[in-house]
Formats: C-alpha cells, sequence, structure tokens
C-alpha cells in the first residue's frame, strides 16, 4: 500500500457533490503526510497569490506586523486593516487592507513581500491550509490540514516533496500556531 494520498482533480469533484467553485482539496493531511508544492522567485506564478486577496489576521500577525513596521498597534490597524464581523455572531476580525483594482497586497513589491520575515499566518500557510476537528463527544480538537489548489498557482507542479511538518517548519509556522491557538479557539 503506498503513503501517497490520492488526490481528485476539482473537475472530478461534481461527482461527489462537492462544491467545485473551491480552491479547497478536500483531503484530510496529518503532519507526516507528504504533498508536492514548491514557491520561489523564478516560479512563473511568483507573487501572483498577493492578488485578490482576503487576508485574515490574527492577533499575533498585527503584533508581528505592527514591530516590523515600527508603528502602534492603533496605527497598524488604522492604516493597514479593515473590520470585519466573523461569521455575523458579532465577533469582530481584522482583514489585511489591499492597494489596487487587482486587491493586491499592502507589502507586495516586485522583489516579493516586503514584510515577509513577518508575514501572516494565512501567508506562510498558502499553500495549505489548518483547520480543528473534534469528535462529538471530545472537548480536544485533533488539527488537520489540507491542500489549496488554485488556478493561478504552479508551486502545485513542481516535483517537491514534502510533509506537512517539513513544510510548517520551512514556513515558521509552530511558533504562529502555538500564539494562534488560542484565537482560532474563537
Amino acid at each position: 500500500m503506498s503513503d501517497e494520498k490520492d488526490y481528485l482533480h476539482p473537475d472530478e469533484f461534481g461527482n461527489l457533490g462537492i462544491n467545485t467553485d473551491s480552491a479547497v482539496v478536500p483531503v484530510y493531511l496529518g503532519k507526516n503526510d507528504k504533498f508536492k508544492f514548491n514557491c520561489y522567485p523564478g516560479i512563473s506564478c511568483f507573487n501572483e497569490c498577493c492578488r485578490n486577496i482576503d487576508i485574515v489576521l490574527t492577533p499575533y500577525d498585527v503584533l508581528r506586523l505592527k514591530n516590523n513596521l515600527g508603528i502602534t498597534t492603533t496605527e497598524f490597524i488604522a492604516n493597514f486593516t479593515n473590520f470585519y464581523e466573523v461569521d455575523g455572531h458579532g465577533l469582530p476580525g481584522l482583514n489585511l487592507k489591499t492597494k489596487d483594482d487587482m486587491k493586491a497586497c499592502e507589502f507586495l513589491t516586485e522583489g516579493g513581500c516586503a514584510v515577509y520575515e513577518d508575514r501572516p499566518t494565512a501567508c506562510r500557510y498558502y499553500a495549505l491550509g489548518n483547520m480543528a476537528m473534534r469528535k462529538k463527544d471530545s472537548g480536544e480538537a485533533e488539527i488537520g490540514y489540507f491542500v489549496v489548489k488554485e488556478d493561478h498557482c504552479k508551486g502545485h507542479l513542481e516535483d517537491k516533496e514534502q510533509t506537512v511538518a517539513e513544510y510548517r517548519h520551512g514556513q515558521g509556522l509552530e511558533e504562529y500556531d502555538e500564539m494562534n491557538f488560542g484565537f482560532q479557539e474563537l
């Protein structure tokens, strides 16, 4: 039996009653599961994921970004974010403002991300997503991951294979996930 995951192509989702407009590949991945992805400055789609965005910010993202920019939290929120209501239940959230008709990230430059070392959690995770699942009678969340494949992204066509754990480590996500855990529980 192979350890390799079988992924459905989005064209096949409709046969299963799955929303075909979604970029999410509906395969649960654990930390030791492998997937193919590589992003680097020479790839043809470089920086495309920084356009047409809706980046939700965690409190830790705000802290890292405002420190990177050398401004106060109040200044960062006023100049770089929009408020929104999370899931229509009155809980306030923040997302990153965009700067033009292409809804490009405020920090996008020709050379890439101007705040790369302190980029938000959502940017670090791309092209993965994470989710917390609870069994019916359990209060403990099990963290899982899934692949996000958008049409513009060519990183999935690269040969670099890695485990979810290796990818997360390479993106510096352990610290971000630890700091964001309480926020994600909301």
